[in-house]
């Protein structure tokens, strides 16, 4: 596409500032022209900060994938009281198959994994120096929209399972033009997870330990501890988890607000995805908040959710003095009083309250929480824990900067599941662990047909080898 050819000396502009969304303007959305060739490690370099963008797009990880997690999983502490359909469809579990959301968070994810795909087919031009990294980049961008997508449209994973339920289709090869574009059956889950790893792992050992705001060798490793946990390898979610806490490299914000609607990367970003005052405003921020000139807030929380903390944990605090002119720079707690001008009054969420703020994909409290539940587990079958801390020291860690009081004893499983909620609610996880934990959701089984998405109807009219999820045929 000549729009492209034409952008190419953007993108080389913007790596540090991750500017305009619509990086690649392809038609049809999972190829390029085949008059661009990536025949310079400019125009390489240029395409990977292009699958960095489409990855912070509201569509996957910018939003929906939040979004979806959210939804599913809320069952009274979550309300959904905004006027868009789609949403809704997800609150209430009876989601459209036609879902507009549905589809345009499928056609995103496989550009990204397009995307990449491409970088990744023509690493050989690449210089030595920055070969490596690069490769390692691509395949970690595609290993967490792989992970992401299998989780969403794929019954869960089944330690000493077989598996064989479908998952995604694994692209592993770009496409260039629609000629070239071929149907693919869904792989299962088990395929599916064996490529994340093999993803993950890869590009863990390509990857250098400092790299920027990019993904780098630590960053890898925190997805793998969470795609080993969610496959309940415990003793490899412990390895990966302690591996970044022991790096030294990272270190828990003050408090639990500075966590959030931050410009730059703090201490405790792992990984985060950038945004900027040039760049698109990120959708989160549309969605849950409820501030002046900022959001719709569509979706609020119940007061019956902040009395489950301890009264001393601030990351149940409610600001009520809010005023109408207030902005994200007027809230200090984790909760306020709506004051924007569509919908007020009601309680919102600190978490995503600035428009031009990055995402954060993984921050290391996430960490203590991983290796305190990963060892927890190892105990239970008699084998010894990974690293020096107990379970009981990581909570502490993440309750001491909550100023939540220390537990004196060993925690018990629903203690430390408790804390993974109050320290990651509203931060896409929700669905995932009450799977993992084979939990009901309201009145649903874990692993009911409707806690997972659909495959748009626009794939399986032009690809007859795609498989419907049962309960949507």
């Amino acid at each position: 596409m000549k729009t492209l050819r034409k952008t190419i000396v953007l993108f080389i502009l913007i790596t540090a500032m991750w500017g305009c969304e619509d990086f690649l303007d392809i038609k049809p959305q999972q190829s390029i022209d085949s008059d661009y060739a990536l025949n310079t490690p400019e125009n390489v370099k240029a395409t990977l900060i292009g699958a960095y963008l489409e990855a912070r797009s509201r569509w996957t990880f910018g939003s929906q994938f939040n979004e979806y997690a959210e939804l599913l999983a809320a069952s009274g502490h979550l309300q959904h009281v905004g006027s868009h359909a789609q949403p809704k469809e997800m609150l209430d579990k009876s989601i459209a198959v036609n879902n507009s959301y549905v589809e345009s968070s499928w056609v995103a994810s496989y550009r990204i994994i397009n995307t990449v795909n491409h970088v990744l087919s023509a690493t050989d031009i690449l210089e030595d120096a920055d070969r490596d990294r690069i490769k390692g980049e691509a395949l970690f961008l595609r290993g967490m929209t792989f992970f992401e997508l299998t989780r969403l449209w794929g019954l869960p994973y089944q330690t000493g399972s077989t598996n064989n339920q479908p998952g995604i289709p694994l692209i592993l090869s770009p496409t260039r033009a629609p000629s070239e574009a071929i149907p693919v059956a869904r792989n299962t889950v088990e395929e599916c997870y064996s490529q994340i790893l093999d993803d993950l792992i890869a590009a863990r050992d390509l990857l250098p330990q400092t790299n920027g705001v990019f993904a780098d060798s630590y960053a890898a490793s925190a997805l793998l501890s969470r795609v080993y946990l969610q496959m309940s390898w415990h003793e490899d979610a412990a390895t990966e988890a302690n591996r970044v806490i022991e790096s030294g490299r990272f270190a828990l914000n003050a408090q639990p607000v500075a966590a959030h609607n931050n410009t730059q990367n703090t201490s405790e970003d792992i990984f985060a995805l950038q945004n900027s005052l040039t760049s698109n405003t990120i959708w989160l921020t549309e969605r849950y908040a409820s501030l002046n000139g900022m959001g719709r807030g569509d979706y609020q929380f119940t007061q019956a959710f902040l009395d489950l903390f301890h009264q001393d944990d601030l990351r149940s605090n409610l600001q009520e003095d809010t005023r109408p002119n207030f902005t994200h720079e007027d809230i200090t707690s984790m909760y306020y009083i709506g004051v924007g001008a569509i919908r007020n009054g009601g309680i919102n969420t600190y978490k995503w309250a600035n428009y031009y703020a990055g995402i954060p994909i993984i921050r290391l409290s996430e960490m203590y929480l991983v290796r305190a539940e990963a060892n927890f587990e190892l105990q239970q079958t008699g084998s010894d824990i990974v690293g020096s801390a107990s379970p009981l020291n990581d909570l502490n860690v993440v309750r001491a900067r909550a100023s939540a009081p220390l537990l004196t004893e060993s925690p018990t499983q629903e203690e430390i599941r408790k804390e993974r909620y109050f320290e990651l609610c509203w931060e896409g996880h929700r669905l995932h662990d009450l799977k993992r934990w084979q939990l009901t959701i309201g009145n649903l089984n874990y692993n009911a047909g409707n806690l997972i998405l659909p495959i748009p109807m626009s794939e399986l009219e032009t690809n007859p080898l795609l498989e419907q999820n049962p309960h949507y045929q």
